[in-house]
C-alpha cells in the first residue's frame, strides 16, 4: 500500500496545517531565544528542536506522492527524526561556549555553521529519492530521476512564490505607510506574523505544485532541453583547454590562487548539462548521431580538468593548511571526480549513449550521503579538523605567531576553537610559546577592548617591536606602556595590542621639545600596509595627536627609520588660524 497524498482538498489542508505548525514552532523557538527561556537556555535541546522543525516538514513535503509504501515512508521519517535530532543536539553542544567565555544562545549559535546547514539540506534532498527509488532489492533509476527533478522544481517554485508573496506584502506596507497607515509595516516585522504566515505559504505552494505535477513535468522537460544544448559549447572549451595545456603550462592558472574553484565550477556545469541531455536514459540523445559521439569523446577532457583541480587544491592545502572551505572543497572535488571518471566508463559499456551515467549518479549519491554524515558529525567536522591542523601548524612553526588567525578560533569555529584557545593559553616554554599563550589569553577576553588589560607590562613590551635609527637604542617608557594597557577611549591601544595585529613603535623627538613622541605602526597581516599615527605626551599623559595615513609598507618604514633618513620637515604652506580654529591645507598639489 503506497503512502501518497492525493490531489484532494483534504491533502492541501494537511500540507497547509504542516506549514502552520512548523511556523508556530519556529516562532516559539525564536521567542525563546529572544527572551532567553527554555529551550534557549539548553543549547542541545534548542538545536534538536530547531533542526527537527526544518527537517521533518521538509522530509514530509519532499516524500509526498512519492510512491513509497507506508512502512518505507515510516522508516524514512523515523530515520530523519533520529538523524537530524542527533545533528541538532551536536549543533547545540558545539555552539555552547566554555565556562570562561560569556555568550548568549540563539539560532545563529545552534545553526552549526553554513557549511553544515547546507550539507544537511542537500542530504535531505538526496535521501528522499534514494529511499523512494529502492524497489525489489534494486534502485529504479527512472523513478529516482522523476522524483528528484520533481522535488527540485517544487523547491524552486516554493522559493520564488514565497519571495513574491513577501514582495507583495512589503509593497503594500510601503503604500499604506505613505499615507500614514503604518499598521501593516509594523505587523509584517513581528515574528508572530512572519513565521506562521510563511509556513502557510510554503505548505500551500507545495500543495498546489503536487496538484500540478504534470505541469511541473512539462516545465522540467523544457528546462532540460534548453540546458542540454549548452553542453557541446562547454565541452568544446574543455577540449581546447586540455589541448592548449602543454603549450601554456599551469603557472598562470595556479597564480590566480583560485584555480581549483574555477575548474570545479566548470566541471559542475558539465555534469549538470550532460544530465540534462541524458535525463533517465530512456530516450535517445537530443543530438545528431555525430554530435552525440563527439560529446562522448569530448567528455574525456573532464578527468583532466578534475585532476588539475585536485593538484591546485592540494597545493593550497600544503601551503596554507586545512580550513573549513578547503575541506568542503575536497568533498566537492571527490564527488566531481567520481562523476567525471564514472561517466568516462561509458566507453566500456554497451547498450546506448553514455550508459554509465545512471549507475554513477547512484554511486555518487550514496558516497555523498555517507561522507556528508561524517562531515556533519564530530567524526569529520570540518571545524574540528581545520582547528587541529591550524593549531599544529602554529605550534610547529609553519605559521608565525603574528600571522596566525586567533580570532578564527574565538569567533568562527565554535567549541572546537574555544577548546584550542584554552589549551594554547596554557602553553609554557620558550619565548615563542609564551607569546602564543599571551595572544590566546587576549583572544579569550570577553571583548576586543578588554584584550589589552590582560597583559602585564612585560608582555606589552614583548609584543611590541621598538624601532630606532643607526646606533640608537630605545626602550618603551613606563608611562607609555601603562597608556597602552588602558581601556576606554584608548582605541589605539586596542589596535596595537590586538593578537591579530603586529605593532611597532618608533620613539623620536619630532617637534624639538626635548621629549620623544611615539610613531605607532600597526598592520593586520605581514604584507599589509600599516596604519600609522602619532602619540605625544600631554598634561594628562600620552594622547593621540594625529595620523600619518597609509602611504608605504612596513618594511619601507623600517628601512628608512633604521637608515636615519626619516626626519621631520616643516610644511611648505602654513596653517590658517580663524580665531581658535586651525585650518590646515590638505590635498596639496606637488610642483
Amino acid at each position: 500500500m503506497s503512502q501518497e497524498i492525493e490531489h484532494t482538498p483534504a491533502a492541501s489542508r494537511l500540507l497547509m496545517l504542516i506549514g502552520t505548525v512548523q511556523g508556530a514552532l519556529l516562532c516559539w523557538l525564536w521567542q525563546a531565544a529572544e527572551y532567553t527561556v527554555w529551550p534557549a537556555t539548553s543549547p542541545m535541546w534548542l538545536g534538536a528542536l530547531l533542526w527537527l522543525a526544518f527537517a521533518v516538514p521538509g522530509a514530509w513535503y519532499l516524500s509526498a506522492q512519492s510512491g513509497m509504501g507506508r512502512r518505507q515512508w515510516g522508516g524514512l521519517m523515523l530515520g530523519v527524526v533520529i538523524v537530524y535530532g542527533l545533528l541538532g543536539v551536536y549543533a547545540g553542544w558545539v555552539s555552547d561556549p566554555l565556562e570562561t567565555v560569556a555568550s548568549s544562545h540563539g539560532w545563529g549559535l545552534v545553526a552549526n555553521g553554513p557549511g553544515q546547514v547546507l550539507g544537511a539540506l542537500v542530504a535531505l534532498f538526496v535521501v528522499v529519492p534514494l529511499v523512494a527509488g529502492w524497489r525489489q532489492g534494486r534502485w529504479d533509476y527512472h523513478h529516482l530521476f522523476e522524483l528528484a527533478w520533481r522535488n527540485g522544481m517544487l523547491l524552486a517554485s516554493v522559493l520564488a512564490v514565497t519571495l513574491l508573496f513577501w514582495a507583495v506584502l512589503t509593497a503594500g506596507a510601503m503604500l499604506m505607510d505613505s499615507i500614514g497607515l503604518d499598521f501593516l509595516k509594523r505587523l509584517i516585522r513581528e515574528p508572530v506574523f512572519i513565521f506562521p504566515v510563511t509556513g502557510i505559504v510554503v505548505g500551500s505552494v507545495f500543495a498546489q505544485g503536487l496538484a500540478r505535477v504534470g505541469l511541473l513535468g512539462g516545465l522540467r522537460r523544457y528546462w532540460l532541453g534548453l540546458n542540454s544544448w549548452l553542453l557541446p559549447l562547454l565541452l568544446l572549451f574543455g577540449v581546447f583547454w586540455v589541448l592548449a595545456l602543454p603549450l601554456t603550462g599551469l603557472d598562470t592558472l595556479f597564480a590566480t590562487g583560485s584555480a581549483a574553484f574555477f575548474l570545479l565550477w566548470f566541471a559542475v556545469l558539465a555534469v549538470n548539462f550532460i544530465n540534462c541531455a541524458w535525463q533517465d536514459g530512456a530516450q535517445s540523445p537530443p543530438y545528431p548521431r555525430w554530435l552525440a559521439l563527439a560529446i562522448s569523446v569530448a567528455w574525456l577532457s573532464l578527468p583532466v580538468v578534475v585532476i588539475v583541480a585536485g593538484v591546485a587544491l592540494s597545493m593550497r592545502i600544503h601551503q596554507y593548511g586545512w580550513t573549513e572551505d578547503r575541506i568542503w572543497a575536497l568533498f566537492v572535488w571527490l564527488l566531481i571526480t567520481v562523476y567525471a571518471l564514472g561517466y568516462s566508463l561509458s566507453w566500456f559499456r554497451r547498450g546506448g549513449w553514455m550508459r554509465s551515467i545512471g549507475p554513477t549518479n547512484i554511486t555518487v549519491a550514496v558516497v555523498g550521503l555517507i561522507t556528508l554524515a561524517l562531515l556533519l558529525s564530530p567524526v569529520m567536522d570540518p571545524r574540528r579538523l581545520a582547528v587541529a591542523d591550524q593549531v599544529a601548524r602554529l605550534l610547529d612553526g609553519r605559521v608565525s605567531t603574528e600571522s596566525f588567525d586567533f580570532y578564527y578560533l574565538r569567533h568562527r569555529s565554535d567549541r572546537w576553537g574555544l577548546m584550542a584557545l584554552t589549551a594554547l593559553s596554557a602553553q609554557q616554554g620558550d619565548a615563542r610559546l609564551t607569546d602564543i599563550a599571551t595572544r590566546a589569553r587576549q583572544t579569550l577576553a570577553a571583548s576586543p577592548g578588554a584584550s589589552s588589560d590582560v597583559l602585564s607590562a612585560e608582555e606589552v613590551r614583548r609584543q611590541i617591536t621598538v624601532l630606532h635609527g643607526p646606533g640608537g637604542t630605545a626602550v618603551l617608557p613606563d608611562d607609555l606602556v601603562a597608556h597602552l594597557q588602558e581601556k576606554g577611549d584608548s582605541w589605539e591601544a586596542v589596535y596595537c595590542l590586538s593578537p591579530q595585529r603586529q605593532c611597532a613603535i618608533w620613539l623620536t623627538d619630532l617637534n624639538n621639545d626635548g621629549a620623544d613622541e611615539a610613531v605607532v605602526l600597526v598592520r593586520y597581516a605581514a604584507n599589509a600596509i600599516p596604519e600609522s599615527w602619532l602619540l605625544a605626551r600631554g598634561d594628562t599623559g600620552w594622547r593621540r595627536v594625529g595620523s600619518f595615513g597609509r602611504h608605504m609598507g612596513y618594511d619601507l618604514w623600517r628601512q628608512h627609520i633604521e637608515a636615519g633618513d626619516l626626519a621631520p620637515a616643516a610644511p611648505v604652506w602654513p596653517d590658517l588660524l580663524m580665531g581658535e580654529q586651525r585650518l590646515p591645507l590638505v590635498n596639496q598639489d606637488t610642483p
